[in-house]
């Protein structure tokens, strides 16, 4: 297990019910999550986490790997400290990248998933085969010793990066990715960003056997759309919930499809 404590990962609960784990995806934090607990509170606790090293989550130590492996262990630690027993797991993106690792290694853990714009393969940049590169050891150890221009890139890059968000969400929650941005370190996420390439989970996905729901959004240009339906397609259990019109933030951009459709899956 991760020498890390996760008794330090922040976290929000809310609501009253069956537990529901929540993990966001990458440079994001427990926040994206807010829509979704406070309209659905009244029939599940919620546990929003905020990943080691995003959000108000502390940061690593400099010889501290955060692979997805290692957000994985954080995870079952945190659920085991404060006695959190998933009915369900509901990930985004990277965090449906980790509720499919955690179910595939630990049947027992949820009887529920609901995969939000997942990451399957490791494929992520689309149109842009930005996985390729990341899983290159040379550019993410070049990119690690770069530290000290992440702060200047939080500023001065964060605005360019999330500007496509302006153009289909709403200000509040355009100005809340460009924060997550700003606040995810830079050691987590480089550290994400190569674990994120080399994982596959496809060879895993037929033993998978959770009712899974899978929403994805078709014009996601963060993740693939075939990520998604891919894991439809492959997982026993699973159906596919596809949103036009949408890109890499479908709780956000369809927000009752969204919630109505996450109502009417959970126990």
């Amino acid at each position: 297990m991760s020498t890390y404590s996760a008794t330090q990962l922040h976290y929000n609960s809310h609501g009253d019910g069956p537990d529901v784990l929540l993990i966001h995806g990458w440079a994001s934090s427990g926040q994206m999550w807010s829509r979704l607990t406070r309209e659905l509170g009244h029939m599940a606790r919620f546990w929003a986490v905020d990943l080691h090293g995003f959000g108000q989550s502390p940061r690593a130590n400099a010889d501290q790997t955060l692979s997805v492996q290692h957000h994985a262990e954080s995870l079952l630690e945190f659920c085991a400290h404060y006695n959190v027993r998933p009915a369900a797991l509901i990930g985004h993106s990277m965090g449906g990248l980790l509720a499919l690792k955690l179910t595939a290694e630990q049947p027992e853990i949820t009887r529920k998933l609901v995969l939000m714009s997942p990451v399957v393969t490791g494929r992520f940049g689309h149109p842009i085969e930005f996985s390729g590169l990341f899983a290159n050891e040379r550019v993410t150890t070049t990119l690690s010793k770069a530290a000290p221009l992440w702060t200047l890139a939080q500023t001065v890059v964060s605005p360019i990066f999330t500007r496509p968000s302006h153009w289909y969400l709403n200000a509040a929650d355009a100005a809340r990715i460009q924060q997550d941005f700003q606040r995810a370190s830079w050691q987590a996420s480089t550290h994400a960003l190569h674990s994120i390439a080399r994982e596959n989970m496809q060879p895993h996905l037929p033993r998978i056997q959770q009712p899974t729901l899978v929403i994805l959004g078709t014009h996601d240009t963060t993740v693939p759309p075939n990520e998604g339906r891919l894991a439809a397609k492959q997982l026993p259990n699973a159906r596919l919930l596809e949103l036009p019109r949408t890109h890499h933030q479908p709780l956000d951009e369809q927000p009752q499809q969204v919630v109505t459709a996450v109502r009417d899956f959970l126990p």
